[in-house]
């Protein structure tokens, strides 16, 4: 049995895609997940960060839990890992005001209370505590990620990541960093780094 993590948004759920659409119908202008080379709102939509801000919060109070979607193949490949015995965690930079909204959002989609949700601050001010210090802490030696930094903090750290390909990822490579594109080869990763 091992103790694995996971990030929330763009590797359990398909975050991005909601908020696009959701800046869609506030705006008018329809943006890709191409354009975001780096996870920063606000240049691409050509605004100022605190405005952003208020924008991706407005979309956290007010979308609905099928709203945002189940990212393809997440569902299956944690609910095996769960018939398996591991203990599994979220660690999300969402604020922790949003705590029972990602709980309610988790049990819906995932069909389970046995995922630990652990918040790590929050993103949009800067105060994320670092996943690779709460990874440590409770002896979790792998984490699935979408962020190059926090996958490059935590594979510094002795952390084994596996990291979900995005625009906002390219640049970042080492050896204990696993780069995937779907659930189904993160699935063949995990096999190759854990016995599932």
């Amino acid at each position: 049995m091992a103790k694995i993590a996971f990030d929330l948004d763009e590797v359990i759920a398909d975050f991005m895609d909601a908020l696009l659409q959701f800046y869609y119908k506030k705006k008018g202008k329809l943006h890709s997940k191409e354009e975001f080379l780096e996870y920063k709102w606000w240049p691409v939509w050509g605004m100022e960060k605190d405005e952003a801000v208020k924008l991706v919060d407005e979309f956290h109070d007010t979308h609905k839990l099928d709203d945002v979607k189940l990212a393809e193949g997440a569902l299956e490949s944690i609910t095996r890992m769960l018939n398996d015995k591991h203990e599994l965690f979220v660690i999300t930079a969402r604020p922790v005001r949003f705590k029972e909204k990602v709980e309610s959002w988790i049990r819906h989609h995932l069909k389970t209370d046995n995922i630990k949700v652990i918040h790590s601050g929050d993103f949009h001010k800067s105060q994320a505590a670092s996943k690779a210090e709460i990874c440590n802490e409770l002896g979790i030696k792998l984490l699935l990620e979408d962020s190059g930094e926090t996958a490059l903090d935590c594979a510094k750290k002795g952390i084994q990541v596996i990291l979900f390909d995005k625009p906002w990822n390219q640049t970042v490579k080492n050896p204990d960093i696993h780069r995937v594109h779907n659930w189904s080869q993160a699935i063949v990763e995990l096999s190759a780094l854990i016995k599932i």
